[in-house]
Parts: C-alpha cells; structure tokens; sequence
C-alpha cells in the first residue's frame, strides 16, 4: 500500500513537463516525465534491494524488548502499470505491485517469545498490492491541472489485507524554460491513515550553461541530476521510500495479523542506463538510515503501534530494469 501511495504521489507532483497547446498534449508530455524519473510508474519494473547488517533494538507496548543484529535485508519487487482506457482528458490505469522481503537475524536474546521478527534465522514475507486509478487533465486559470482518485486493495500470501482510496490534485506555480514550481494535495480514504490529507511540492530547475539540475520533490527527494554520454544520467542526494507488509503472528495474547511499515532515507548515488529503445537499467547505491519501523493491528492507526524497532544505519545498493515499449531514446 505505501509503495503504491508513494508512485501515486509522485504521478501528481512531478507531472509537470507540459505544454499548453491541447489536452493530448499536456496528457502525453506529463507521462513522459513521470517515467522519466520514476522507474515505478513504467510499463514493467523489477528491482533488488540488499541491506548490509547493522544491530537493533526493540521495545514492545512501551517496555524494552528484544535486541540483535540483522544480518542481511534482501528485497524484491515488481510492478506492473497496464493502461486500461485513455482519452484527450481521462486516463485509466491498472496498477499491480509484488514485494518479497526476507530478513536475516542473529544474536536475538529470548527469540521464542516475539511474535514479530525475534527469531535467529531467516524470515521472509510476501505482500501484494493492486489500484485502480483515474486522471483528469485539465486547466484552471489556463494553468494545466491533473486530478487523480485510486482505489488500492492489498494482501499477503494467506489473507487479504484492506481497501484504500487516494485523491489528488497538482498544479503548476510557475513554469519557464528552465524552472518548474508545482503545487497540491493527497487526501486519504484510510482510518489507518495519520493524517487526513497531506500538501505535495515539487521544483525543478536546469542550471544556465551547465548540464545539471536540482529536482526537489516533498517530501520524497532531493537530487541533483546530470546527463552522462548519450545514455546515461547520474544522481546524486538523498531519497525517502516506505515498504509494507502483513505479518501473521496468531498469537491470542497479540492478535493475529499485524501491519508492518518501514520509512528509509537513502543518500547516494543513482545511475540510470538507457540499454535500448525500451529496456533501462538502473543501478544505486549509499547510506541507508531507517527512520521508522512499527507494527500495528491490521486496520489500527499507525500511531496506535504496539511494536517499533530502532536500526543502525549501513550501506545498502540496489539494482533495476524497466520495460517500456513507448520510451524513446533521446539525445
């Protein structure tokens, strides 16, 4: 659900590379540029994550709990967005999103008695994702203005999670030849949901007789981008990305099926590779600090936690390839 939250925000904030001619125009233009940026909202994207080891400690209904060390974090995920029905103002798109998580622990002190992660060994995970979602293009004091409302439903392996709803708006501030300012707001259909709405902002501007430009998106990241040969680009600075799935812990002193988030903040390096017409390698790596990591009852606020975790920072690297039969080489 976040990861899918997450590709939603970034369609409505960063659909800005626009041109005012025609609606087809502005729908066109605002999907090239999201799939410019975002491996996520392509066609077809698959990526691996690994995490290095770093210690951690835990605390369970406010009471110190469990201490040790995870060895490995090793992620994949996959991600599918089908285009389902478009005209010169509606788009529809069906989105499904895969991710296997697999943790690797040692030194747990009283590993018997957690019904989360407190075990020696390795765990893994399995959550799936699917949306539905509807843009409207449109302008507003002849400024291009996209809407966007989506349905997400989720599971793991065994149950099914829960429906959510998601509605957006973005405009455009400002938007020169070299300089973008957009500006808008995400409302959340979700109980479970701190917080009812939240403001998106993004910016983006080329530096004047240089190849590189700084792309600020809140709250998700800050890069500083060039162009590296024909094909290539480099990014530097930090990124912010959410995973979550469900943990099965049938324990009736705990409850059975627990939500669990994590938030990282990722500063390094990004590489990105255009292979061919349509296929694009990515590669990134550098620091990972982990800013949250709770559990929750299935369908309770995130702030209601019973369970949080506090982890070391370490090194991480991640690799990736997207297919996208309407990308288009560029020079």
């Amino acid at each position: 659900m976040k990861k899918i939250s997450i590709i939603i925000l970034l369609v409505l904030v960063s659909s800005y590379a626009i041109a005012q001619d025609s609606q087809d125009a502005l729908q066109q233009k605002a999907v090239q540029s999201v799939k410019e940026k975002f491996p996520e909202t392509r066609l077809f994207n698959f990526e691996y994550n690994q995490s290095l080891d770093r210690s951690f400690s835990s605390e369970l209904f406010d009471q110190d709990f469990q201490e040790g060390d995870i060895i490995n974090q090793r992620n994949f995920m996959a991600s599918a967005n089908i285009p389902v029905y478009k005209t010169k103002k509606w788009s529809f798109t069906a989105s499904l999103f895969y991710q296997f998580s697999e943790f690797e622990f040692e030194n747990i002190e009283n590993p018997s008695s957690s019904p989360f992660f407190g075990r020696n060994g390795i765990i893994s995970f399995h959550n799936f994702s699917t949306a539905l979602s509807s843009t409207y293009f449109s302008t507003l004091f002849k400024k291009p203005v996209i809407f966007n409302v989506s349905i997400i439903a989720d599971a793991n392996e065994e149950n099914f999670g829960r429906f959510r709803g998601i509605i957006g708006v973005t405009f455009i501030l400002k938007q020169t030849e070299r300089t973008t300012i957009t500006l808008g707001a995400m409302g959340f259909l979700d109980p479970s949901n701190q917080i009812p709405f939240t403001p998106t902002f993004s910016y983006n501007h080329h530096f004047k007789n240089l190849k590189w430009e700084v792309d600020f998106i809140l709250p998700q990241r800050l890069l500083f981008r060039r162009p590296i040969g024909d094909n290539g680009r480099l990014s530097l600075g930090s990124t912010i990305g959410a995973s979550e799935f469900y943990i099965d812990a049938n324990d009736q002193a705990y409850g059975n099926v627990f939500a669990y988030s994590q938030i990282e903040l990722k500063t390094g390096i990004i590489y990105e590779h255009l292979i061919n017409n349509y296929l694009i390698g990515t590669f990134q790596g550098g620091l990972q600090n982990f800013i949250s990591n709770r559990a929750t009852a299935k369908g309770e606020p995130t702030q209601d936690f019973i369970y949080e975790n506090t982890q070391g920072a370490t090194g991480y690297f991640q690799i990736g390839i997207s297919i996208d039969p309407f990308t288009k080489k560029k020079s």
